[in-house]
């Protein structure tokens, strides 16, 4: 091949070289303004979006301010409690008030409400105590009054207020009252029987024991009455009781089960066993001493004397919603500190209404309050709400002073003198009432 031949050849590859490069230099910027096209496109739609979002947002916010301006009008702004508003709003509706009517109720309910209110500075611990120590002491000293039957005792007046107010671990008249099931309630028969069957029966309440240990023997005679009057069968108890002393010979005749001992048994034992017997349970609810059957409004209502609360809320037929205890520690055991702190109000209000003293709730509330805030029910004693103070002073000023003192100067804590009692120990003002305002005069 001639070098003139060559050379064309070369010439011809550049140029192809040269028309691939300009084509994909072509095809690039027309990718690249189709991209520009395309991220034009999509910032426009974003915009649209924008735009569109904003609107709607205006007319939201548009809205908004509209909904807020009429909740304005229906006491949005007004200073009272919500429960308060939610019953305004309510009767508002049902008594089709016009929004001037409906402003007057609010003002006037306004005003009541901030009449009521405690000014600041004010010293509603003294005040409670005294609205509820002053009245305590008038209450009368009777110690049972029956409710609603003889055979249910309540523990009444000062005992009663005592044994609260000092949150007492063990109640002296635990009662219940036991609502029931709706297939129960009006039926007569079928609530006597639940009110037997949940009395707390054992087998000393319903046998008598002849004891011959001399002649190694003795007799159990089943009480047929007491076994009728209670639902239980005869054979059954002898069965139980049988069971029971399984280790000793037996001949039942008729309700009688006589026992025969061997000569070379432990009399002690057999003893033993036979007290343990006694205390066994028949039938029942555990610590449900006695039960009267009471008639309330249309349906029938179990009172008892005793209480066992956790166990009456498994049983069928009873109404669960409805059932009480007067007992506050179980209360609070099974239903929680909030239904004791309920408890403890209702109560108080109880005992001093049926002794016909009036005193404001809100007082035995902040009482409530103080017994039960640390999530257990603390009484007003020493070992109670005093231990948990953290003044020093104010623990010496209740009880046991100098062990208090001392307590504290061992540990070395210091006194903060915030509180009422400290300040008047050592004669300075108390920060309550105008003593709160710190102003200097010229």
């Amino acid at each position: 091949m001639s070098a003139i031949e060559t050379e064309e050849i070369k010439k011809e590859i550049i140029t192809d070289e040269k028309d691939v490069l300009e084509e994909v230099e072509d095809s690039e910027e027309e990718t690249k303004t189709q991209t520009d096209l395309d991220m034009e496109d999509v910032e426009e739609a974003e915009e649209e979006i924008d735009d569109e979002e904003a609107e709607s947002i205006q007319k939201t916010s548009r809205k908004d301010k509209r909904t807020y301006e009429e909740e304005e009008r229906s006491w949005e702004q007004v200073a009272m409690p919500k429960k308060l508003l939610e019953e305004l709003v309510a009767l508002s509706e049902v008594y089709s008030l016009t929004n001037e009517q409906a402003d007057k109720l609010a003002e006037h309910v306004k005003a009541i409400y901030d009449n009521s209110l405690v000014e600041p500075g004010e010293a509603v611990g003294i005040i409670a105590a005294q609205s509820l120590g002053e009245p305590g002491t008038q209450l009368t000293l009777r110690t049972k009054h029956f409710a609603g039957s003889a055979e249910v005792s309540v523990g009444s007046g000062i005992q009663r207020m005592e044994e609260i107010v000092d949150g007492r671990s063990k109640a002296k008249y635990p009662t219940m009252t036991i609502y029931l099931s709706n297939d129960i309630k009006k039926d007569k028969a079928k609530a006597e029987k639940f009110s037997k069957d949940i009395l707390d029966v054992r087998v000393e309440d319903i046998i008598k024991l002849e004891e011959h240990f001399e002649e190694l023997k003795f007799t159990i005679e089943i009480n047929k009455d007491k076994a009728k009057d209670l639902l239980l069968d005869v054979a059954n108890v002898a069965d139980e009781i049988k069971a029971g002393l399984k280790d000793l010979k037996s001949r039942q005749a008729d309700n009688k089960i006589h026992f025969a001992i061997d000569k070379k048994g432990d009399l002690l034992k057999v003893r033993k066993d036979l007290i343990k017997l006694m205390k066994e349970k028949v039938h029942g609810v555990k610590g449900i001493e006695k039960t009267v059957l009471v008639k309330e409004e249309n349906e029938y209502v179990v009172k008892t004397s005793g209480s066992n609360l956790k166990a009456m809320l498994k049983l069928e037929g009873v109404d669960q919603e409805k059932v009480f205890t007067n007992d506050l520690l179980e209360t609070s055991k099974v239903l929680g500190i909030e239904a004791a702190r309920q408890l403890i109000v209702q109560e108080l209000k109880k005992v001093l209404d049926d002794n016909g003293i009036n005193v404001d709730v809100r007082h035995i509330m902040l009482l409530a309050d103080l017994m039960t805030f640390n999530g257990e029910i603390k009484g007003i004693v020493r070992t109670g709400i005093n231990k948990l103070k953290a003044s020093p002073f104010a623990r010496a000023s209740f009880e046991e002073t100098t062990k208090h003192l001392l307590d504290a100067a061992f540990k070395g804590e210091t006194e903060q003198l915030t509180g009422v009692v400290e300040n008047l120990i050592v004669g300075q003002p108390v920060k309550v009432g105008t003593g709160i305002v710190e102003l200097l005069m010229k």
